[in-house]
Parts: C-alpha cells; structure tokens; sequence
C-alpha cells in the first residue's frame, strides 16, 4: 500500500468491496476520514476508526480477494494473519515496550528483563508484583523529576501517583479529572 493503491482497486471497486462485504459506504462513512483520499489512506483510517472485530473481518475478506487474484503470498501470510488475531483478541503477543528504563539503573534493567521474560513465558501473573515495583519505581522517578522531592520508601504506589498528579499543570489533567 506505500503508493497509494490497494490489491489493484479502482475507487469504485473499493467501494463496492466495502459494500458488499461488510455493507459499508465508504461515501458516507467516516471511518476511512481523516488520513486522506488514496485508498491506502483511507483504508489506514478504517482500521484505526472501526470496531476491532470489523477490521478482523475486512482483512479476512481482503485475503480472500487477493487469494482470488492468486498473487503469491509466500512469507506474508503468517505475518498477515497474527495481525488479523490481533483484532480478533486471539493473540498471545503481549506488548512489552513500554517498559523502558527511564533512568540508568542495573537493577532497573534486570527488573524490566524479568517483567519481559514473564510475559514472553506467557505468564503475565508471575509478573505482576514485578509490575508493581516498576510503577513504584517509575512514579517515585517522576516525582523527584517534576516535584523535586523523594518519594518514602513505604509510600503506597497510590500516594506517588497522587504526588506526581498534583506537580502537573492545571491545564494537562482532562476536563473529567479536574471536576472529580
């Protein structure tokens, strides 16, 4: 899809596929807005904006059409499919990157490698104690970089992250926070 076409479509054919696949007006959707007007745009647009079961089926579907095509899938389709599982809530992938060290530390790093090799080990419980001592660690580095302050080494996780709120400005809490 890099330039623009997508598996040979006309805009018209595009169009129809929508339709008569999964009974969408792409005229009058606005799940293929706000990308732009290419069919790869919009078609981006799509699978940010539509419900994740319907991406699921709409790449389904465009398998099957580029299948029928018979363009060679070689190397492509397992590929292709562990995204479509995704969409499905069928993946195992559990997503590890936002754990990062966020300041230079051994045993920072040995603990984000433990947090990784638990949820790699498809045992996302086993990490869950380390979980939380990332979060103390990670919202006791955001107070002292935002507050100045140090955090008590028996301070609940809830107490640093109420510390970190109140060191942000006024203006970067959502509408729904500040009149809680």
């Amino acid at each position: 899809m890099d330039t623009g076409y997508v598996l040979g479509f006309s805009d018209r054919t595009f169009a129809d596929f929508f339709f008569e696949e999964l009974n969408i007006d792409t005229s009058v959707s606005s799940l293929f807005d706000g990308r732009g007007t290419s069919k790869a745009k919009r078609l981006r647009s799509f699978i940010e904006n539509a419900p994740a079961s319907v991406v699921a089926k709409a790449l389904r579907k465009l398998w099957e059409y580029r299948e029928s095509m018979s363009w060679p899938s070689v190397g492509i389709r397992d590929n292709y499919f562990a995204v479509v599982a995704i969409f499905e809530g069928a993946s195992d992938h559990i997503d590890s990157s936002a754990f990062e060290a966020f300041e230079p530390s051994q045993t920072l790093d040995e603990l984000i490698a433990a947090i990784r090799r638990d949820l790699n080990a498809k045992k996302p419980e086993a990490g869950l104690d380390r979980l939380h001592t990332y979060c103390m660690k990670r919202f006791a580095s955001l107070v002292r970089k935002h507050e100045g302050g140090e955090c008590g080494e028996n301070d609940a996780l809830h107490a640093r992250v109420g510390r970190y709120a109140n060191c942000l400005p006024r203006s970067a809490i959502s509408p729904k926070c500040r009149s809680a």
